[in-house]
Order: structure tokens, then sequence, then C-alpha cells
């Protein structure tokens, strides 16, 4: 009878280990669990934010090149004059810039700067165009994307007639939901 109890003492010793160690395993695959499906939901909503950015810096593209047309067409106050090199118009010229050797004029975008370190121009400011505004439950861009213009040909020196407009170096930039989740793209642009 001594024998009985020691066994079933040693039985639901070993008993309690198992289930202890079942208890442990279920707790750790589901923390693992819960671990993989919150890295997966930042990183879908990474990539959401991106989106966003590459959309609305797209806009800001489109927005500039409209923006060119019309001041070559209108032959307004947009092209009276050209900034010197290496430094940006003000008033009507607002967001062209003239290039220079030195760093680009959207170099602190690339380095996290604040949005208005650049002197860029908002979309829509010349043209007119407005993005759709969104509530914070709703995924969209909730800053305005920007752009600035550069003269890439060097030896303009002064308003060339309607056949030799010069390149234009267009550089926007969108931002996501988060501020530092930005996009910037570039193109060229002649008239």
């Amino acid at each position: 009878m001594l024998n009985t109890r020691s066994n079933s003492r040693s039985s639901g010793a070993a008993m309690l280990a198992t289930v202890a160690t079942i208890l442990l395993l279920t707790g750790s695959v589901c923390v693992a669990a819960m671990h993989f499906l919150f890295a997966g939901r930042q990183l879908a909503s990474q990539q959401l934010d991106r989106e966003i950015a590459f959309r609305a810096a797209d806009v800001a593209l489109h927005d500039a090149e409209t923006d060119l047309i019309a001041a070559t067409v209108a032959h307004g106050d947009r092209f009276a004059t050209w900034p010197a090199p290496g430094e940006c118009g003000v008033g009507a010229q607002r967001g062209i810039c003239r290039s220079n050797a030195s760093a680009p004029v959207w170099q602190p975008w690339l380095e996290g700067a604040h949005l208005d370190a650049v002197p860029a121009i908002v979309s829509g400011t010349f043209t007119g165009a407005r993005m759709p505004v969104f509530t914070g439950a709703v995924a969209g861009a909730s800053t305005p994307p920007r752009y600035v213009i550069e003269v890439v040909d060097k030896q303009v020196t002064a308003i060339p007639d309607a056949a030799a407009w010069p390149r234009f170096r267009i550089t926007a930039l969108g931002v996501g939901r988060d501020p530092d989740v930005r996009t910037l793209l570039q193109t060229e642009f002649q008239p």
C-alpha cells in the first residue's frame, strides 16, 4: 500500500509538471503569434503610408508641370525674371530656383528637415488645384504635397522666346499620415 501512495504522488507531480510545461508552451506560442500580428500590422501600415506619400508627390509633380505650362503660355509674372544662380525666386517667382555646384535646394528634405526648410510651393498655389481633405479615420494625405522647380540650363540669363524654353527639374515631396514617411520624386521637364 505504501508503494501505491508514492506512485500516485510521483504520478501527480509528473502530471503537474506536464501541465505546467504545456501551459508555458501555449503562452509562449500566443505571445509569439501576437508579436507576428502586430509586426504584420505595422508593416502594412508603413506600406500604406508610403503609398499615400508617393501618390501625393505624384500629384505635386503634375501640378508643377501644369504650373510651368500655364506660365509659359501666359507670359505673365511667373517668368518675368530668373533668380540668380544658387538662389530661389520670391513673390511670383517663388519656388523657382537656379541650381549651383553646392547641394541642391531640396537636400534638406532628404535629411529630414522641416517641410518649410525648402522654399517650395504647396501644390495648387498657382494652379488652383486642391486635394480632398480627409478626416483622421480615412487613409489619405493630411499634409499637402509641395514642389520646387530648378532651372537646369546654366546658360539661361534672360527670358527666352517660346521656342527655346530651358529644361526644368521638378522635385516633389509627398508626406504620408506619419510625417516621418516621405517620398521624393523628380522629373525633368521642358515646356
